[in-house]
């Protein structure tokens, strides 16, 4: 009791001294010093000026509550925090340390708890606080060295009255407590607990303080007060049991000589000794005078600096000290002889530690000054002292002795030398016990790290010979053993009389007899030596030394190297490791053969330790714990004959057994290893094959080894993966069929054996057992102790990896598995039902059921079916599990996750997430690419949650609910799409649900269909929590303009709302300002402010314009999509909270939408305007998903602001239309302005449904304003039609991005705009006066609706046309009719020409073309901003009827670059005015841009009789020397006809003046970096020239001189390859070089380190930006290597052209956001039949998978990425539809042939590649037309896409296919102006007919619909296709190309 109660007071006093100063804490110190108050002072208890005679404190007995409260105070005085609490404590304790030597204190039974001694305790504790004191309050120490200055003077006052005369009266019977002898008593104990406290803070005083305390000690510790004191204790000792006064006495002096210190004067002197000490360590301790170690320790370890600025009073104290330590030393030795005779051994063991003292204190006092302290005498004292076996046998003594030698060694280089030849004899020869031998070999161990390595070697080998001694030397003719190294004695070398002849070591006579602790002490020293040196040669020496020694001395010596090695194998390099495991190995198989249970348990132990030892971070971890494991599996590898070498079975497993105590204690040891090794598939590998070999060998649960191992084995399981193999888990073969081990010891005995044992283990499962092999079994057998055991440690979770194995889905084995898996978790669960063991208990199984709900979302039925198996037992057994948090939120975070994964087939459709995180509670969970299967998963998921929930509901309703509205509380829904989230929901739902235990509720009856819930209770509670969750959140300083209302002061509230709002005002125009100058404002202060703006407007009376001004001007000014979330349900809460505020809020949100408008934001931004492919930069560079969602996203964020404003419009009119005359007048004028500046809007994809949403909003007030009048209404339906038309005044748009919720969406948008139109039919549809009738604009208006609702029902169904019929309705089927088209056109022309002009894009008529024609004819000057009206106009060629009109060509908006290159053609007759035009266009777009162009533009120089080209081409090369040195290669390139350049090019004089010309118009820097580059390139490729002359010699010497010629390669700055002009080469791997396969060429291949730079375009953090606008470009400087092959006498040019329009195809792609992927690598063709060919990184080409042996493209891969279910697979597959998709459309478009397999492409992602592209439009190889299909489909293409038509991937693969060939379509024109300009070239690919067939292929004539099912019926033919296989047979048997 007395003990807690003190424990109790000192945490009181602890914790309220740590408190502030300002804290309550220090009410409960104050009570604490009230417990303990001194008398007799007025202020502290104590008056200062009494120093004489006994004060009241001391006359005061004390109590043991007083005791225990001062104790207390005392503890806590080091951690009091200010100064003033430590004024006052010193105040309060000041009283008491003075006067603690004579303090009464009252008996009591609790006394004895105070060890050794009360008054020592009180003592030391007084002056240690008072010293703690004095150091952290500088401003207290000359109080405090006041109160210890009295202490000390009024001990020695006391002290010097005693005398022993006072105790010769032997008649005495009886001593008072307060007597003489008690004095006497009490001043010594005193005294001790004093010194003790002293010396621990000795660094409180200065050197000279220290000098002065020491010396009045010293003299205080007088003879007569020693005799007087051994007077007393003699006294007490003799007592009689009838003298009660000194049976207290009695026990005290029993219980100091119990513990070591027995009371007496030598007690005092060691005390004494140790405030010396202290004080001499302060001189050469650390700067800051804080030991934190003994200061031997420290001085041996630390730098010793004899060269230090002294201080005069330290040298003084240097010397005072140094005085005392000769006499001390004197005094022991003149004592020596009688302490030895007489003393006891307490008292020897006293003075030894009082000599230990003397020596330290000399010892610091030489490395301080050793002029002073010469080193000479304390040499002679430690060798003196070393020589006496009595002395050197105490242990501290001893100790010191050679510490002290260590350190002096420091100083002196040559006692070092002397000590390290010394040493080993003393440690051999000396006789020291095994403690202060180890102390000796660190000592001789740090002495010979000073000296060089020979010397430590030296040692070593001298150490060494001891184990294999001879002779034993005569003991009494030796000389000293500390000679130097020249045979003369050293000085102080007379210590003993061994012999020294030589460097050997001979043991003692007495050692010879018993040498066994003398070698132990041998060997201890040697790997202490080695240990120290931390060199792994010392290292690999010493072991080495000590394994030679193995079995030549005797099996305890071999026992005892064994286990000491084992401290080097730690520290020692890998192969000393090996080496040693290598013979821990041979010497336990020796042992176990031998029975030697000594050497086994060495063997054992010194495993042990190395397991304990080696860490995860060590290199030697692996060597380790593979050698373990390898180990393990190696066992019994031969035996496997039935009924034969039994022992070596048993040997086997007694081996194994050996091996698993190290291993789980290495593995325990290194938890984190579990995860460090659980991709290293070795270690996983022997781990796996280690479980199963310790099964085979007869491991289980049931067996003896089993059970007597069974901690190791539990231990292993732990730390053990599944034992299933993670790269072998998705493959098609299982590792139970394949593992040699598991069909090690196969016989007939055994399987029956092993069988039996899991019958008995898994009796359900007999039937099934019976069936299988052995192999299966022993597996099976295996992973039921793993697992149970593992279950038995805490997880029963990882049984469910089992299942990723296709065989243990099998119907024997999964039906095996899944009762081992369901017995795992039985077994957890059995210990939980336990309730004893913590581990076990509802909390942590949550965890576990929290991972097995992750199981039943799987991606693999299997597993989803063990797992809610495994579920339904923890819930049914024990279902307050899902009682937890963590259980309860993981189900609820998988079912939003779940359905997420499912909606993300309609948001991002044909791309899919395989691993869905749930940051919050830390699950994850892998799903298919089956968006079928996810359905099903999520529908049995949900199920089975529903179930479950409920029947815990029924048993804890409060505690459930309470969970899930903590659930509600705590999410955050912005990662939720639309903020839907059915884990919300769903707990809503259960939330709601009465318990069926709940009598009361439950007796209400149904009411029909109603259904009666808890719904509102559970929100009300929700609510309430929600207020009181955030009661806190209110900063101080914001909590004024809040508190008012009816909880504030009647007479204060209308000041406190004045004030308010003033406050809030000041506050939201600072924000509004930061926010408008674009400082940073974080989205929870803006949340917070407007909030509490928000919650003032609910509540005042008055209209508050600022406020409302600053709560709606706030969100706009930010404009992103949470600030309008924010301020739409701000707004909406203050409107129905107050209505009165609603018209202002009103009006303040339609002047802040009017402003967006006017400053073209969100919706009106230009930055939504979507370009035209060709009007932008093509790029070389395979397809970029990543950018194409940066970029939908940057849309979404635009429009984002005003769709949901446009929701909150729409709904807020709904809801008071009909209210308020004055909101319909808002309403009109806000759509008057908005419909008026729709025509400027740049009409992004996804803009379209917010743009229709302002359209229906537009209708909607139309037909509900019933009060507007005639004209009102006619004009605002004018402008509704007007921006409904004007969406239609540009190019047709599909979608961008595959969000198919968004297309569905507009649909419905697009139909309910069509039903309101049928709405207002009647308004304006007759002339009234001036107003014109409208009915044909709507009509008008109709027809582009349903022909925009058909193009988006063929994007979204473009399979299943007849789908649409589900969701969406309206006039969609509307269509053009050629009797129509005239009015329609005349409408059109009317309301805007552009609609005109793209009418003949929506519609295939001819009439309607030609009647556009004439419109633009006859009036150009009014689409003179429309590029395509001029297309249209001139045609594909010049007409004879436009020149009249072609002088509106100088204003006419420029066409796309390729248009513009087109219109130089003789097609268009050299028209001035049209070439003007073209040059204009050409110019208008930048470099980048026309870039993509130069073959066509070098093309047009053919007819460039007027010069244009050529001064656009020089003058555009000012701007770009990378488009002038691309011009001029592709100049070269088509100087000639022929490869060989013989046949000059008609053009040629043309190409070599415009070359000239170009060259010569360089700038000087330009002209230098021209010639740098083209110098690089020539050299590069002239290495294909040098080649020649061995291109009949083998590739060996081809690749040689190769290399040879890229070493002599300078690579210059700033130079480039020709295919690569965005990445400069910095490097060249000059050993790439590869020669290619060629008969009479010499093309090569090598790679360059290019640095390309990357503009990462990135939106700005949304609650940063300004409407989501604002963008910002990093640039990204990164590395590459890049491959390319240099071609000599091969045309590239046909591959330049084909690659190029697949550039092109990729940009269409891009454009429309449509997820196929392309590669179009880069070739440039640089002379004559030359060329650069970049090489496609990371792929293979599909005949070289033939050669492999891989049977098919399936089964490549299989093997390459795993099982169809595995997630690699599934990502491949899906890379390889999107690939596959692009290329079967572009193949069939450019009609690539020669598809044989050499010329198809697989990259490491999956993709599908198309190379060489030598044959395509209209010539085929041999010009034969073998492969008559559109495209190559074969049937090894459908299997790896799901096998059949009707799979998934399959389907996608057609879909990707029609919409990719919808989205060409309309570029039909520009595509063929690419290859229109190119036919002049000379390439083999053109026929007259080449353009007419490639138009025809893209059907144009047909509808969207239509053109959908034509691309259907071609991918049908491509795959039913004969011949393509037909000429894959034809390249096997001509070329061995296989397929």
């Amino acid at each position: 009791m007395r003990t807690i109660r003190c424990s109790a007071l000192e945490k009181l006093a602890s914790l309220s001294a740590k408190s502030p100063a300002s804290a309550s804490g220090h009410s409960d110190l104050a009570k604490l010093c009230k417990r303990c108050p001194p008398t007799g002072s007025p202020h502290n208890g104590f008056d200062p000026t009494e120093l004489n005679g006994r004060t009241n404190t001391a006359g005061v007995r004390m109590r043991l509550p007083e005791l225990e409260a001062l104790l207390a105070l005392c503890k806590a005085a080091p951690f009091v925090q200010s100064a003033d609490t430590a004024e006052q404590l010193l105040d309060q304790l000041s009283p008491y340390l003075p006067e603690s030597h004579a303090q009464v204190i009252s008996p009591s039974p609790g006394l004895r708890e105070f060890s050794p001694s009360p008054w020592e305790v009180l003592t030391s504790n007084l002056t240690n606080a008072v010293l703690a004191i004095g150091l952290n309050y500088t401003t207290l120490r000359p109080k405090a060295a006041s109160v210890l200055a009295r202490y000390i003077e009024g001990w020695s006052i006391a002290a010097s009255s005693l005398s022993a005369d006072q105790f010769d009266d032997d008649d005495c019977v009886e001593y008072a407590i307060d007597g003489e002898l008690a004095k006497v008593m009490t001043l010594s104990i005193s005294l001790l607990g004093f010194l003790n406290a002293a010396a621990k803070l000795s660094r409180f005083w200065t050197a000279y303080e220290r000098l002065q305390l020491i010396e009045t000690v010293r003299r205080a510790l007088t003879e007569k007060f020693m005799v007087a004191f051994e007077a007393a204790l003699s006294v007490v000792r003799n007592a009689h049991h009838s003298q009660h006064g000194l049976k207290e006495w009695k026990r005290h002096a029993k219980h100091y000589a119990a513990i070591g210190r027995p009371l007496g004067a030598m007690v005092l002197h060691e005390g004494f000794m140790q405030l010396v000490v202290a004080s001499a360590s302060l001189l050469v301790g650390p700067p800051n005078h804080i030991l934190e170690e003994p200061i031997l320790d420290y001085l041996r370890k630390s730098h010793l600096k004899n060269d230090a600025v002294r201080d005069v009073s330290d040298d003084a104290l240097l010397e005072g000290l140094t005085h005392i330590a000769i006499e001390e030393m004197v005094r022991l030795q003149d004592n020596l002889d009688y302490l030895q005779r007489v003393g006891s051994a307490w008292q020897q063991r006293l003075a030894s530690a009082v000599k230990a003292n003397v020596i330290t204190t000399f010892l610091c006092c030489t490395v301080y000054n050793e002029d002073v302290a010469d080193s000479d005498i304390i040499m002679s004292w430690l060798e003196n002292t070393l020589a006496d076996p009595v002395q050197i046998a105490d242990e501290k003594l001893a100790s010191v002795v050679l510490k002290s030698m260590s350190v002096l060694a420091k100083l002196s280089p040559s006692l070092a030398a002397g000590l390290s030849r010394s040493l080993p004899r003393v440690i051999v020869q000396g006789g020291l016990d095994s403690r202060t031998a180890f102390i000796a070999a660190d000592c001789l161990a740090s002495i010979l790290r000073i000296l060089p390595q020979d010397a430590i070697i030296t040692s070593l080998y001298s150490l060494g010979n001891v184990l294999s001694a001879g002779s034993v030397p005569d003991r009494g003719t030796s000389t000293s053993p500390l000679l130097n190294g020249s045979g003369k004695a050293h000085r102080h070398a007379n210590m003993y009389n061994y012999q020294t002849t030589g460097s050997a070591i001979s043991l003692t006579p007495s050692d010879v007899e018993e040498p066994s602790h003398a070698y132990y002490t041998v060997i201890q020293t040697i790997v202490s030596i080695a240990r120290s040196c931390k060199d792994e040669k010392i290292t690999a020496l010493a072991l080495s030394m000590l394994i030679q020694k193995v079995g030549r001395v005797s099996r305890t010596v071999d026992a005892k190297i064994i286990t000491e090695s084992a401290l080097l194998g730690v520290y020692g390099g890998p192969s000393e490791l090996r080496s040693l495991l290598k013979l821990y190995a041979r010497l336990s198989h020796d042992a176990l053969v031998k029975d030697d249970l000594a050497t086994l348990e060495a063997v054992n132990n010194a495993r042990n330790y190395l397991s304990k030892g080696i860490k995860i971070e060590s290199p030697l971890f692996e060597i380790y714990l593979v050698h373990l494991l390898d180990a393990i599996v190696s066992k019994g590898d031969a035996h496997e004959n039935a009924n034969s070498h039994l022992p070596d079975t048993e040997l086997a497993a007694q081996e194994i057994a050996q091996l698993l105590p190290p291993l789980a204690v290495l593995v325990s040891e290194n938890a984190g290893a579990t995860d460090h090794w659980k991709h290293h598939n070795t270690v996983i590998s022997l781990q796996r094959n280690a479980w199963f070999n310790v099964v085979v060998h007869g491991f289980n649960l049931t067996s003896q080894l089993g059970r007597k191992y069974l901690d190791e084995l539990r231990a292993l399981a732990q730390f053990s993966q599944p034992l299933i193999a993670e790269e072998r888990a998705d493959q098609v073969e299982s590792d139970v069929e394949l593992n040699i081990v598991l069909r090690r010891g196969k016989n007939p005995e055994h399987t029956v054996e092993q069988k039996n044992n899991l019958i008995k283990l898994l009796p359900s499962c007999e039937a099934d057992i019976r069936s299988l092999s052995y192999s299966e079994v022993v597996f099976l057998n295996t992973a039921y102790l793993v697992e149970h055991l593992r279950a038995s440690s805490g997880d029963c979770t990882k049984a469910l990896a089992y299942f990723l194995d296709r065989k243990l889905r099998s119907s024997a084995m999964g039906n095996c598995m899944l009762a081992v898996a369901t017995t795992a978790v039985q077994t957890y669960v059995s210990k939980t039902l336990r309730g004893n063991l913590q581990a076990f208990s509802t909390p942590y199984l949550a965890q576990q059921l929290a991972t097995i709900f992750a199981g039943c979302c799987h991606r693999i039925s299997t597993v989803q079916q063990v797992a809610t198996e495994s579920a339904d037992i923890i819930i049914r057994e024990v279902p307050s599990t899902l009682c937890q948090k963590t259980a309860l939120f993981a189900l609820l975070e998988l079912l939003s996750m779940m359905w997420s994964s499912c909606l993300e087939g309609e948001t991002d459709e044909y791309d899919w997430t395989s691993t869905y995180t749930s940051t919050r509670e830390n699950i994850s969970v892998e799903l298919s690419d089956d968006y079928n299967f996810r359905r099903i998963t999520l529908n049995k998921f949900h199920k089975k949650a529903k179930t479950w929930v409920l029947q815990v509901l029924d048993m804890a309703p409060l505690d459930i609910k309470g969970l899930l509205q903590t659930y509600l509380s705590e999410y955050d829904d912005e990662g939720a799409y639309g903020r839907v989230s059915l884990g919300r929901s769903f707990a809503l739902e259960m939330g709601s649900i009465i318990p069926s235990t709940d009598q009361r509720l439950g007796a209400i009856e149904r009411q029909n269909d109603l259904n009666v819930n808890t719904a509102s209770d559970f929100i009300a509670q929700y609510t309430t929590r929600q207020e009181y969750r955030f009661i806190d959140g209110l900063n101080d300083q914001d909590e004024e303009w809040l508190r008012f209302g009816n909880n504030a002061d009647p007479l204060q509230r209308k000041t406190s709302i004045y004030r308010s709002i003033e406050d809030a005002t000041k506050l939201l125009i600072d924000l509004e300002s930061r926010t408008l100058n674009h400082k940073q404002v974080s989205i929870a202060e803006l949340r917070d402010i407007l909030r509490r703006a928000a919650a003032l407007l609910c509540r005042v009376k008055k209209d508050q314009t600022a406020i409302v001004q600053h709560l709606v001007g706030i969100p706009f000014a930010v404009f992103t999509k949470q600030s309008m979330k924010l301020g739409i349900s701000l707004w909406m809460s203050v409107i129905k909270e107050n209505p009165r505020m609603e018209s202002r809020i009103l009006v303040t949100i339609a002047e802040s939408w009017e402003t967006t408008v006017r400053k073209k934001r969100g919706l009106f931004s230009d930055a939504l305007r979507l370009l035209d492919p060709f009007y932008v930069k093509q790029e070389f560079a395979p397809s970029d998903k990543g950018a194409t969602i940066k970029r939908q996203q940057q849309a979404y964020n635009i429009i984002a602001p005003h769709f949901r404003l446009l929701q909150f419009l729409s709904s807020h009119f709904n809801a008071t239309r009909l209210s308020d005359p004055d909101i319909e007048k808002v309403y009109l004028r806000l759509m008057h302005i908005t419909l008026d500046s729709m025509g400027t809007c740049a009409g992004h994809p996804l803009a379209r449904e917010a743009y229709f949403h302002i359209i229906l909003l537009g209708l909607r007030i139309l037909c509900h304003f019933t009060s507007l009048r005639n004209a009102v209404k006619w004009r605002l339906k004018d402008r509704i039609l007007s921006a409904g038309l004007a969406w239609f005044a540009t190019a047709p748009k599909w979608s961008f991005g595959g969000n198919r919720l968004q297309i569905k969406a507009e649909t419905h948008v697009l139909s309910d705009v069509q039903a309101y139109l049928q709405t207002v039919t009647n308004i304006g549809s007759r002339a009234e006066g001036a107003l014109k009738s409208l009915q044909g604009k709507q009509e008008l208006f109709s027809l582009f609706l349903a022909s925009e609702q058909t193009r988006l029902m063929v994007w979204l169904f473009p399979l299943d046309y007849q789908k649409k019929h589900h969701f969406t309705s309206g006039q969609h089927n509307i269509t053009l009719t050629e009797n129509a088209i005239s009015g329609f056109l005349k409408t059109a022309w009317a309301e805007n020409p552009a609609l005109a002009v793209h009418l003949v894009q929506r519609f295939q008529s001819q009439k309607l073309t030609n009647d556009v024609r004439w419109l633009l004819l006859n009036f150009p000057q009014k689409v003179l901003n429309e590029p395509d009206a001029l297309e249209i106009l001139l045609g594909a060629e010049m007409p004879g009827d436009v020149s009249f009109q072609l002088k509106y060509l100088l204003y006419w908006a420029s066409v796309n670059p390729i248009t513009a290159v087109a219109y130089f053609l003789p097609a268009y007759k050299f028209h001035p005015f049209v070439i003007q035009y073209a040059m204009r266009a050409l110019e208008s777009h930048s470099v980048d841009v026309t870039f993509f162009y130069v073959p066509q533009i070098v093309q047009t120089l053919r007819d460039d009789h007027l010069g244009y080209v050529e001064r656009y081409i020089i003058e555009t090369a000012k701007f770009s020397q990378l488009f002038a040195h691309q011009i001029i290669w592709n100049m070269k390139a088509n100087a000639y006809k022929d490869e060989d350049s013989q046949i000059p090019d008609p053009v040629k004089p043309t190409l070599d003046k415009v070359m000239a010309s170009l060259i010569s118009s360089f700038a000087e820097s330009d002209r230098i970096f021209y010639e740098r580059e083209f110098s690089f390139f020539n050299e590069v490729t002239g290495i294909s020239g040098k080649l020649r002359p061995f291109i009949k010699s083998p590739k060996p010497e081809k690749k040689q001189k190769i290399e040879e010629e890229l070493r002599k390669i300078k690579v210059e700055v700033g130079v480039y390859l020709p295919s690569n002009p965005e990445g400069k080469v910095i490097g060249i791997d000059r050993k790439s070089g590869k020669p290619l396969q060629s008969h009479a060429k010499a093309p090569y291949m090598a790679t360059f380190r290019i640095r390309k730079e990357k503009a990462d375009v990135e939106s700005i953090e949304e609650d940063l930006t300004r409407s989501g606008e604002i963008t910002k470009q990093h640039s990204n400087t990164y590395e590459v290597w890049q491959s390319a092959i240099f071609k000599v006498g091969d045309d590239c040019r046909q591959d330049v052209l084909a690659l190029q329009m697949i550039a092109a195809f990729r940009g269409i792609f891009h454009n429309v956001g449509l997820d196929v992927y392309v590669y179009p690598y880069r070739v440039t063709a640089t002379a004559p039949g030359c060329g650069v060919i970049d090489v496609l990184p990371n792929s293979i080409s599909r005949d070289m998978l033939g050669r492999e042996a891989v049977n098919g493209l399936y089964d490549y891969f299989i093997s390459k990425y795993g099982g169809e279910e595995s997630i690699r697979f599934q990502e491949a597959r899906n890379n390889f539809v999107k690939s596959m998709a692009a290329y079967s459309l572009i193949s069939y478009l450019l009609q690539f042939k020669d598809r044989h397999n050499g010329n198809i492409m697989i990259d490491d992602a999956g993709h599908i590649l198309h190379i060489d592209f030598g044959f395509c439009f209209d010539i085929a190889p041999g010009g034969i037309r073998f492969e008559r299909a559109p495209f190559k489909l074969t049937s090894e293409m459908v299997a790896v896409m799901g096998g059949s038509t009707t799979s998934q991937p399959y389907h996608w693969f057609e879909e990707l296919c029609i919409k990719a060939f919808l989205a060409v379509r309309q570029h039909c024109e520009h595509l063929a102006h690419v290859v229109i300009i190119m036919l002049e070239s000379g390439l083999p690919c053109f026929k007259p007919e080449t353009i007419q067939n490639f138009r025809e292929r893209f059907v144009l004539e047909k509808t969207e619909r239509e053109a959908a099912d034509f691309m259907r019926e071609l991918i049908r033919k491509s795959y039913s296709s004969y011949s393509t296989k037909t000429y894959d047979q034809f390249q096997l048997l001509t070329n061995g190309i296989p397929y």
